[in-house]
This record gives C-alpha cells, structure tokens and sequence, in this order.
C-alpha cells in the first residue's frame, strides 16, 4: 500500500489542553492497536485557532505507522482533516469563528517552517517516534493562526478532505520533468495516484496511463480520467506502455503504488534520459535490477510531502473543477471511531477502499 510522504505535520499543531473538558480520539496504543479514548480538548494559544474537525482522511502513512508500530503510544494520528474554526486566540487577525479550512498550506512566518522534512538526516520513517503528538483523529485541533488556509466557498467539504494529499500530488508532478504534451504513467490508483493523474490532466498530459490490480481502485482511476487502466496481474505494463510510446518508452512514470515490482517496472518503462518520480513509500524491500535499464541512463526522483504554494494550486484547481471526488470520497468511505481499527486494518492489504474518511 502506499503511504502519501507527508507524514509529520502534526508536530505543527496544539497539545492537549488542561481545561478538563474533554474530547474523543483515536489513540495509537502500540502496533496495531488505535483505542477510542477521552483526551483533554486542546486550548488555543493567543496566535492559535481551535478548529472542530468535520473530516479527516486515513492516510498511508498513518496506516503504516499503526501496521509497523512506528509512533509512540499516545499519539494521534491524522493530517488529511478539514474543519470549522469555533475559537480564536486573543491575536488572531487572519481567521475567524465559522472559517472553513484545511490541515494546512499556509506561509510560514519568519523562523517557522512550513515542510516537515527539515534536517540533513531527516527520516520519514522513525519520524513519528520523535514525540507524542495530537493530530486529526480527534473531535478538535489547535493549529497556529497561520498554517490553515480557507476553502474557496465553491469547494465541498467532501472535495476539500482531498486537499492535503492533493498538495503531495501538485508537489510530485510540479517537481518532476513532465511537459505539457507528454503521456505520462501512473503506477498505483491509490488516492495518490488518481490525484496525480488528475493532477497531470489537468496540467496537459496527452494522456494518462495508470496500472493498478485493485478492482475498486481500477474502477476509479477509469471514471476519473485515466487514459487506459492496465492490470499487472494480466499485462506486462513495460511491454505495453513501450509499444504505446513507439518503442521508445514513455518521458516520466509516477510511483505510487510503492509494490515490490513498481519501482524496477518504471525505470525499466521510462525512454533514454527519461525520469521515474517517487511519490510513495516502500516499508519493505523492493526490486530492483539496474542491469536492465542503466545503459539508458535513466534517472530515479523522489518527492516528499508540499509547499504552500502547492495548496494554493490545489485549492484552484479544485475551485475549477479540474479536481474531482468522484469515486474517491462517496457514502461508503466514511466512519464512525467505532470502526477505526477495523478500518485500519482492512487497509493494511486495500481492495475495496480507495479513500476512507473519519467522521469525528
């Protein structure tokens, strides 16, 4: 499964309040274990606004943290939210009471910083054993006044839940060498990579090619756009995609699936010179064997998590409906705490899902 690479932002946001007014969450209580519990309800700051949270999507990451035990016990997960500001700070100046907002895309101010991968060594793997922290999976959020922004009025909150792992999407496509014109692949028709796909249509792809073996996942990634949806249980995507590219293969490939094979097929699909972006994350090995593909001196690019300047885009393209929730977000991605774990673990091996969605 893959794991969007934005985990971490939850540093960014308010600790537990001792007012003793509590709320609900869902606590990380070891490897595969998220308890339902009464915490303190966070207390905003005199720059911090209190946000009770309406949505908050499940993503990979947060799945892979409770599949490998790799946050401490205490924490809440939970960085793909949207909701309501109910409480200011007394020096707020840029929100207000009944604001809609995301989990995120906002300038930093001087000192602050707006990405989570600050340092030389950063990990994105042990990152959430650096601290116990409260992220989305809770009724309410205290989030600096800065690092929110609005959802534009035309945007639904059903659409807006897609705006943090939208911004991975922006940040993968806008980072990598994709032109206007090219066809590009898609390997994995998680929600990040029908984000990215509709994210390179949007952007001018004279089509989209996605792989995926997922039924429900396939299904979404033809209804939103995809140019041909490919089966690698029954295709062989490098052959395919070669022969679609006129024996020279394609200019850019997309990672994110982060399967055992996906990594090897991309830069194996990829022309002379041609580039494979990674928007995934692999927990386990994968293949790999450069013999095939080194003499065309292909080259390997990972991209990790967002800038506001990639909300911004997101957030007008989503005002502009060239980003859709159609068959993302519908009546069945949406839980209650009560199915929290179960739901946690069902997405540990995907088949159904394509996007699950918490209802605090």
């Amino acid at each position: 499964m893959v794991a969007c690479a934005h985990y971490g932002a939850c540093e960014h946001y308010g600790h537990q309040g001792k007012s003793g007014v509590t709320m609900k969450a869902a606590v990380m209580r070891g490897t595969q274990q998220i308890a339902v519990e009464d915490i303190p309800t966070p207390e905003p700051g005199p720059n911090q606004v209190l946000v009770k949270i309406k949505y908050s999507g499940i993503c990979g990451s947060d799945v892979h943290r409770f599949q490998y035990g790799m946050i401490n016990s205490g924490s809440v997960m939970g960085h793909e939210f949207i909701g309501e500001v109910v409480q200011c700070g007394a020096m707020v100046t840029k929100l207000k009471t009944g604001d809609r907002v995301v989990s995120g895309g906002g300038e930093p101010p001087a000192g602050a910083a707006a990405r989570v991968s600050v340092g030389d060594r950063y990990s994105a793997r042990t990152v959430g054993l650096k601290s116990t922290t409260v992220g989305g999976f809770a009724e309410y959020i205290a989030m600096d006044e800065w690092r929110p922004l609005r959802i534009p009025s035309g945007v639904s909150d059903e659409l807006a839940v897609l705006a943090e792992p939208a911004s991975i999407a922006v940040h993968a496509v806008r980072t990598s060498r994709f032109k206007i014109g090219d066809i590009a692949v898609v390997m994995g028709a998680g929600p990040i990579g029908l984000l990215v796909m509709q994210v390179l249509n949007a952007g001018g792809a004279e089509g989209v090619y996605v792989s995926e073996p997922a039924p429900a996942r396939a299904a979404a990634a033809r209804a939103l756009g995809a140019a041909l949806v490919m089966n690698p249980a029954d295709t062989d995507v490098v052959t395919e995609m070669v022969e679609r590219s006129q024996g020279l293969g394609v200019p850019v490939a997309f990672d994110a699936a982060a399967a055992k094979p996906t990594l090897q097929q991309g830069l194996e699909m990829v022309r002379r010179g041609g580039q494979v972006l990674v928007v995934s994350m692999a927990w386990e090995d994968v293949d790999l064997l450069t013999v095939e593909w080194i003499g065309r001196e292909v080259e390997m690019k990972a991209a990790y998590g967002s800038e506001p300047v990639d909300w911004r885009t997101v957030l007008n393209l989503m005002e502009r409906e060239q980003i859709s929730n159609e068959s993302m977000v519908t009546p069945e991605s949406f839980i209650g705490f009560d199915e929290m774990q179960s739901s946690l673990e069902r997405l540990m091996k995907p088949e159904e899902h394509v996007q699950v969605v918490l209802v605090p």
